[in-house]
């Protein structure tokens, strides 16, 4: 097929390409577009590369005395890579897909991937009141202060209760929702781990 191919004479079944990819102007880029076995597994292969910089993002907090501004910056480097090998296959893959073949195994991935974004959101809701308490503080620029944390705002407790268990809550039902779709790759695309 011709590269400059015009996208109303190609199928967009036989191609199994959205149709307003199609319509984009970008046909000629898929003349030869893998089966939705290898897409699957390449968005399944995304996601599992993102448990890496999760663990290593937490560990940069865990095994640091201080956390300082450079601290910070370091661990929200690999979390948000983590995050941005979730949330986009999640966003062009799975989601526009999420109607396809719906079964009960498919209803709980997706019951606990939203999970794992809610407990995402409860966590920042104490990181952003945690950050902002310790940035008027100077806690980041300044790290050698004598200061208690639990003693920079009378909620401190709340927002770090808030932190711990959304962190913790993210990673739990992430893993679920993670192992699950490995399971949902396996049945539904037969894909065969040898």
């Amino acid at each position: 097929m011709a590269l400059g191919f015009a996208a109303s004479a190609v199928d967009p079944v036989q191609l199994e390409v959205p149709f307003w990819l199609l319509q984009s102007g970008f046909g000629g880029l898929f003349d030869s577009v893998p089966r939705r076995t290898e897409i699957a597994t390449l968005v399944a292969l995304l996601v599992t590369a993102s448990l890496p910089f999760y663990l290593y993002g937490a560990w940069i907090v865990i095994d640091a005395e201080v956390v300082t501004w450079s601290v910070l910056m370091h661990h929200l480097r690999y979390i948000a890579v983590g995050l941005l090998l979730t949330t986009t296959p999640v966003v062009t893959w799975m989601v526009p897909r999420l109607l396809e073949g719906f079964t009960g195994t498919t209803a709980v991935h997706v019951f606990f991937g939203l999970q794992s974004y809610a407990f995402l959101l409860f966590a920042l809701t104490g990181i952003f009141h945690i950050f902002r308490a310790k940035r008027a503080h100077s806690l980041y620029e300044d790290p050698d202060q004598d200061v208690d944390i639990g003693e920079l705002h009378e909620n401190m407790g709340a927002w770090r209760f808030r932190l711990r268990v959304g962190v913790f809550g993210y990673l739990l039902t992430w893993i679920v929702a993670w192992v699950l779709g490995l399971l949902l790759l396996l049945l539904r695309w037969e894909v065969l781990l040898f």
